[in-house]
């Protein structure tokens, strides 16, 4: 059986609003009930009225889609990334009629937002961050203005790069990505 190319309604450029959106302001609505929930609706919206614009139910429909969205969800913002995308390539293909179920993209958000926390939280936080910090203080200790710099620009194209590199990834592969990632053993290697 040959593998049939998925078929996309979002634009590129809603696609980059999004990851942007998921980039930018995923902590500015963080809070105990739904932690990162409000972000991963946010990072709907530039995509929201691409899904079901000509259905005659559309505007019930997103709003099943932004609920469903904004459930409980806490992950490690650039790693864990690319759940984003998988679920907004679920979600188009779901408005495109494939058979998925809501409850499918719930417990995939859920299962996977576990494991690539603690991937990205062990590698990021507890080994990267702490060695460019330990750089970059030598540097500013010695008087150089630039270590600063030098250490918030590494951060930002390493987490914005990384980040958005997650997302397309996670976007592009949708659901068959997941199996992809848990045959090829990935996660065993990086942890």
């Amino acid at each position: 059986m040959a593998e049939q190319k998925a078929r996309h309604v979002i634009p590129k450029k809603h696609l980059y609003h999004a990851a942007f959106n998921w980039e930018t302001w995923v902590q500015c609505c963080y809070n105990y009930e739904r932690m990162m929930g409000m972000a991963c609706g946010h990072t709907f919206v530039p995509v929201i009225d691409d899904l079901y614009k000509d259905d005659s139910d559309g505007a019930a429909k997103r709003k099943e889609v932004m609920e469903r969205e904004m459930e409980f969800f806490n992950v490690h913002i650039e790693f864990g990334s690319c759940i984003l995308g998988m679920a907004i390539a679920l979600e188009e293909q779901k408005s495109l009629g494939e058979p998925i179920p809501g409850e499918f993209i719930t417990s995939l958000k859920t299962s996977l937002m576990g494991p690539l926390a603690g991937i990205g939280d062990t590698i990021w936080q507890g080994t990267l961050s702490p060695i460019a910090l330990g750089i970059i203080l030598g540097m500013a200790k010695a008087g150089n203005f630039l270590g600063p710099i030098i250490y918030l620009l590494i951060i930002g194209v390493v987490l914005f790069g990384l980040g958005y590199l997650s997302y397309t990834k996670g976007y592009y592969m949708g659901r068959e990505g997941i199996g992809k990632i848990i045959g090829s053993g990935l996660l065993n290697k990086v942890t």
